[in-house]
């Protein structure tokens, strides 16, 4: 799949067009670096946004590795990655710089799904007070990145933008899995994922799955649930649980200052709740 990024970047509306210039810079900086592009899977919103032209506006990248953060070493991923944005930033000549400005491991290094929370400031080389910010670890702009470690990939594809660049990226399938756990994870870690039934609506609009690939969808759900509490949830009624339900709505209007039009939650959260049923629970044993 080729992405023609000038066009991703200009849909953005003139007041976004360093951020998303920021994440070409950084989408390139990690295909590069073969260290960083073969084990940074990409995810989430903004995947949503290059691959499948989502209107959800976001300024967060996910990426996903197999990896533990136990044998991971941070201090030459930082250096790694500072290098390599300095020699896309270059390349790109968009007159944008971009720096890592800070990196936290989440809940702790110890946990069995940490993620990595990484911010990566960018500032025009044309003012000498942002690029002091920059740094100096204080970019006024950033762009967040969610790295998760002891996540497998199952369904999988390549990207490449139209100047050559390439990564790996979770396919529809993983995607959807992944967003799925997302709104069930929602009542064990008491918090709200509005984006999540979004992000669903937007993929199954539209759309008609095979019994295969629903297959595929539950397999890769049931496969990284597993350890996330939510196993109560894995059946085939899981996702009509008022609590997720309750947390999906919440804050869901929010999500109106972030894309074209907001769909209907009771029509989104339907069509969720529909897709999640018809998937073939009896063939696992749920």
């Amino acid at each position: 799949m080729e992405i023609q990024i000038d066009e991703w970047i200009g849909s953005s509306g003139e007041g976004y067009v360093e951020s998303r210039r920021a994440i070409h810079i950084i989408l390139r900086a990690i295909s590069d670096s073969e260290r960083l592009s073969a084990s940074m899977v990409m995810k989430g919103g903004t995947l949503l946004g290059i691959r499948y032209g989502s209107s959800r506006y976001t300024t967060d990248i996910d990426f996903s590795t197999s990896g533990r953060y136990q044998d991971f070493d941070q201090e030459k991923f930082v250096s790694e990655f500072n290098d390599r944005l300095d020699v896309a930033g270059s390349e790109l000549n968009y007159g944008v710089r971009c720096r890592l400005q800070s990196c936290k491991i989440m809940p702790n290094a110890q946990g069995t799904f940490p993620t990595l929370k990484i911010k990566i400031g960018h500032a025009s080389v044309s003012s000498v007070a942002q690029l002091k910010k920059l740094d100096a670890g204080q970019a006024a702009s950033v762009v967040s990145i969610d790295y998760s470690f002891n996540e497998s990939s199952y369904n999988t594809e390549v990207i490449r933008i139209d100047d050559g660049a390439t990564f790996v990226a979770y396919s529809i399938i993983d995607l959807l899995a992944e967003k799925i756990r997302s709104v069930l994870q929602q009542k064990n870690r008491r918090r709200n994922r509005e984006q999540d039934i979004y992000d669903l609506n937007f993929l199954l609009s539209g759309v008609s799955f095979s019994d295969e690939e629903k297959y595929c969808v539950l397999d890769s759900l049931l496969k990284k649930s597993e350890g996330r509490g939510v196993d109560e949830l894995l059946n085939s009624s899981g996702i009509r649980d008022e609590e997720i339900r309750g947390r999906s709505a919440e804050r869901y209007p929010d999500l109106q200052d972030t894309v074209e039009e907001l769909p209907d939650f009771d029509e989104a959260f339907e069509r969720v709740a529909v897709f999640y049923e018809s998937l073939p629970w009896e063939s696992f044993g749920k």
